[in-house]
């Protein structure tokens, strides 16, 4: 139109794709039992997969994606490379012992593809509300939340930039990486979801040190 080729824009009045709404989807405590143990007798590789991405919190394309020169066992470090990363920034996750144990006899993978998992896990389910795999990242972040670790920590947990480096202060001011934060979130949080995996039902409080 603005090179004088048309004279009216051909899409005018036309409604666009409607706009899907983000899901809210978490699993209970009972929930994550049941798909914790259910999976790992069916398809214990793909359970493999679930069980880090709980325990880690971190997306499934990225945790099936995990290659060995990733992990850094002696610092209990997975790096995860700008090009492998969703939103293109490279992004260190600290391994809590579940993490490290979870990762005994997978050779720095786990040999099966994101669309393998999420097939699975929307063939197999172990809840009476139908979940996917995604939905395990938000349930991570959320138990983390109910233990009271801060916005701020769990944005640099799930490598979401829009919080750790929202505004001027975050973005210019602040560099702080939030390691010994991150660590101390994840292992906390492991303790719970051995907890939970258990049975035993036990909660314990944020650390007043990562507040």
């Amino acid at each position: 139109m603005s090179r004088g080729d048309l004279d009216h824009n051909p899409i005018d009045g036309l409604r666009g794709p409607p706009i899907s709404k983000p899901r809210t989807r978490v699993l209970t405590d009972d929930e994550i039992r049941a798909v914790w143990h259910g999976l790992a007798e069916i398809r214990p590789d793909v359970a493999k997969v679930v069980h880090f991405c709980l325990a880690t919190g971190q997306r499934i394309g990225e945790v099936t994606g995990m290659r060995p020169s990733e992990l850094d066992l002696k610092r209990k470090i997975w790096a995860i490379p700008a090009e492998r990363s969703k939103n293109g920034h490279p992004h260190s996750v600290p391994l809590s012992p579940l993490a490290l144990k979870l990762l005994t006899d997978t050779d720095g993978g786990f040999g099966v593809s994101r669309n393998v998992v999420s097939d699975i896990v929307w063939r197999y389910q172990f809840t009476a509300d139908r979940w996917t795999a995604h939905d395990l990242r938000r349930t991570a972040l959320t138990k983390m939340a109910e233990l009271g670790i801060p916005p701020i920590v769990l944005g640099h947990v799930a490598n979401h930039r829009t919080t750790t480096k929202a505004g001027i202060t975050l973005g210019v001011y602040v560099q702080h990486a939030y390691e010994r934060e991150k660590r101390e979130a994840l292992e906390l949080w492991a303790d719970r979801l051995q907890g939970i995996i258990s049975g035993s039902g036990k909660v314990v409080a944020m650390r007043r040190s990562s507040a």
